[in-house]
């Protein structure tokens, strides 16, 4: 259970930073959260073209006056059950700490939301390195002040909000904390800032898909230092390194190096046979579902196993089965149709992991000479391996 604890009672405000072309859907997000005098702010210049910082910038200047916490939601998402219940208890247990409560199904967070779930933990810390989901935040008074103070009024730039948060968050110390499962989830829609490119936009485990729903009380994972991460049907390993610039290797670079090779002889090959896969496209995607299940394994503290009672874990390789394929359409529709059977795939390449992590322990972290040989993890997103690269 998170050990940070307040006796004053928190003020939450919020608001809903909106563009004119969503201001209905806007509304209804706010009068459904009246508690928090919920506050719709529309970009000050969209004639200026795609701006979601400084529409953020707007937002966070909403806060109210004696508010100890502020709530931005952008206008696509969908909350949770209890919503407004589960934030307010969240602030009472980690009064001074930034919670974003969703992380993109094919992000390096939805790959740490997937540990954190292997895990039983209720939280997992934002992966430094990467940006800061901005869909739903909230976050302290003085975390509101610093943010007014480091971007002005009249901010211009390229830089969207969620880049400009995780560096100002960043250059103060501040550790974010995302909710396993998640607490909103994004709407099906045209993105206005062209994060079409990137395919469905969907959490990696939201709370309304499971049985048991949010825990905020709940514990907090450990910060992982090997991040399986599927995008673009390709496994890529994200590795924390001392310099604090996470480092990036495929998953045969990684095998080798960790001195994972030859373990499970055959398994995954039987395992991907028995699927059919129409294509050697198909197939090789298929075996990189297996290993980024069994490499997930592989590196989760002991304790669970799939089919363990917890419907977060199948939500998870759902996710990691659709996330990791959803900005290639030639990949999603046939992982879509078949994702049944995929997931499946999945759950085999778990126990497998899980198998080989109580034979042979967890794998020993690369050495620091090893780390510093591989390139920056942030090429996953403008250089990917891809599936025809293998």
């Amino acid at each position: 259970m998170p050990t940070e604890s307040v006796t004053s009672t928190a003020v939450i405000s919020a608001a809903v930073m909106a563009h004119p072309r969503r201001a209905a859907e806007a509304a209804r997000l706010a009068a459904s959260l009246p508690a928090w005098g919920t506050r719709v702010v529309v970009d000050p210049s969209p004639e200026a073209g795609p701006g979601a910082l400084r529409t953020a910038r707007a937002a966070w200047a909403a806060v109210a006056p004696g508010a100890t916490h502020h709530v931005v939601l952008q206008d696509d998402v969908v909350p949770c059950r209890e919503f407004a219940a589960q934030v307010a208890h969240a602030v009472r247990e980690l009064p001074d700490t930034p919670l974003a409560l969703y992380a993109n199904w094919n992000s390096w967070n939805g790959a740490a939301t997937r540990a954190a779930a292997l895990q039983g933990a209720s939280w997992v810390p934002a992966v430094p390195g990467e940006w800061t989901p901005s869909l739903a935040l909230v976050l302290p008074r003085a975390d509101v002040d610093a943010l007014l103070t480091a971007v002005p009024p009249d901010v211009t730039g390229p830089d969207p909000d969620d880049t400009v948060l995780a560096r100002e968050l960043g250059r103060r110390g501040r550790r974010v904390l995302i909710p396993v499962p998640h607490w909103v989830e994004h709407a099906d829609g045209t993105s206005l800032v062209g994060n079409d490119v990137y395919g469905p936009r969907h959490s990696a485990c939201f709370a309304d898909d499971t049985a048991a729903g949010p825990d905020p009380a709940g514990p907090v994972a450990a910060a992982p230092d090997v991040l399986v991460h599927l995008f673009k049907g390709r496994v890529q390993l994200v590795l924390a390194a001392d310099t604090g610039t996470p480092r990036r290797s495929s998953r045969e670079g990684y095998l080798r190096a960790a001195g994972l090779e030859g373990r499970s002889p055959g398994r995954p090959a039987r395992a991907v046979e028995a699927l059919r896969a129409p294509s050697t496209l198909l197939g090789a995607l298929c075996e990189e579902i297996w290993y980024a299940a069994y490499l997930m394994a592989l590196h989760t503290p002991a304790g669970r196993a799939p089919g363990a009672g917890d419907d977060r874990i199948r939500l998870c390789l759902r996710s990691l089965v659709l996330g990791g394929t959803a900005d290639r359409a030639d990949l999603r529709l046939w992982a879509l149709h078949r994702v049944g059977p995929l997931m499946g795939l999945a759950e085999d390449g778990l126990r497998a992991g899980f198998e080989d992590r109580e034979a042979y322990g967890r794998p020993a972290p690369l050495p620091p000479e090893q780390l510093a040989a591989l390139p920056d993890a942030a090429l996953i997103w403008s250089h990917p391996l891809t599936l025809e690269e293998r």
